[in-house]
């Protein structure tokens, strides 16, 4: 075949080939998509214990001036006391005394003491700062610590001192101890034409919006009415009694606990005698009488126990430490206080009471 023949074959073939019509790509197969696992089923929470809450103790107190531990016998309060009681929530007071040099250092040295006597617990207590932390304490089986300043004289910088000491873990605020403040009158000492300042107004709203309790026990009846007012969250008396029952300044009038239960606050008992009864030494049943007065007055849901112990108090006959509370709810039982009344007062009022609290704080930016 001559070089040009085969040539003009090659030219005829390649043309022919480029006319054939490309076989279209096969078809991909789409690989199988595995079925999706569901989302393993959380296993459910244990069940919440009943809170039994104990709103005011000066523990801190006595075991920094006579360099005691939680452990020690001497403490009306003690860590084994109140586990014998039953107690699973305590408020710790940071209590500032009249007339101190330092107010807030005195603040800031004992709320450091109280989140001491927290790590050093073997693991038996927490520090909670809100309801849902309370609640998840509860499960664990420990004691939940609430931390509370009793006294608006540690409140030197205004604003300032009180988000500084919340951010250590204060839940609850008293503007008052028995000496009036730059925020409010005391019972002890109210003043003409007094009640809250303008910089108490002021401290309110800032506890409503930071989500702390605010305490009315030791203000003044001016005072704790323009509060219960002011305040959009409901407040509590962490440690008064009926003035019915013991006319003291210290205690609550029934214009005053009808106040405060119908803004959703709650009431502790507490326990120093003269503020329990009038006249002699107070005993167990005085205190139950106290809780019935209340319960019936203002109803259980608003109702606690706020003893007071390590604050140097008379102590009822019969109710001289944490672990007798097994002995007034006994009591409290046999005066017909029972079912779920008795779980309010013993600690379920609470509860609801930090839950509305929070519920009124400012949303978070």
């Amino acid at each position: 075949m001559t070089a040009p023949l085969r040539t003009a074959l090659l030219v005829a073939s390649l043309a022919l080939f480029a006319c054939r019509p490309t076989p279209p790509p096969a078809e991909a197969t789409a690989a199988p998509v595995p079925e999706a696992t569901p989302e393993p089923t959380p296993p459910p929470l244990p069940p919440l214990p009943d809170p039994v809450v104990d709103l005011h103790v000066d523990t801190i107190t006595q075991i920094i001036d006579k360099e005691l531990t939680w452990d020690s016998s001497a403490l009306e309060a003690s860590l084994p006391s109140l586990e014998a009681g039953g107690v699973n929530v305590v408020v710790q007071a940071a209590w500032i005394p009249r007339g101190v040099d330092n107010p807030r250092g005195v603040a800031l040295r004992k709320i450091n003491g109280i989140l001491n006597m927290v790590r050093r617990s073997r693991g038996k207590a927490a520090l909670v700062r809100g309801p849902g932390q309370l609640e998840a304490v509860l499960r664990q089986g420990r004691i939940a610590v609430v931390i509370a300043l009793e006294g608006g004289t540690a409140l030197t910088e205004g604003e300032a001192t009180l988000r500084e000491l919340h951010e250590l873990g204060l839940g609850m605020v008293g503007l008052t101890w028995t000496e009036s403040s730059a925020y409010a009158d005391s019972s002890a000492e109210p003043r003409a034409n007094g009640g809250l300042t303008e910089a108490g107004e002021e401290m309110v709203r800032l506890c409503n919006d930071l989500g702390l309790m605010i305490d009315v026990s030791h203000m003044s009846d001016a005072a704790t009415a323009q509060t219960v007012a002011l305040s959009r969250a409901p407040v509590l008396a962490s440690h008064s009694n009926a003035r019915a029952l013991a006319d003291v300044p210290r205690n609550l009038t029934p214009d005053l606990l009808t106040a405060i239960a119908d803004k959703g606050g709650l009431v502790g008992v507490m326990f120093h005698g003269p503020f329990v009864r009038k006249g002699g030494r107070a005993s167990r049943g005085d205190v139950v009488d106290q809780v019935k007065h209340l319960v019936g007055t203002i109803g259980a849901e608003h109702v606690g126990i706020g003893s007071d112990w390590d604050g140097i108090i008379q102590s009822p006959e019969g109710l001289d430490r944490a672990a007798r509370l097994t002995d007034l709810r006994q009591d409290l039982e046999l005066a017909g206080i029972t079912g779920d009344d008795l779980k309010l007062v013993n600690g379920a009022s609470f509860l609801r009471f930090w839950r509305a609290v929070e519920a009124a704080r400012a949303p978070t930016p």
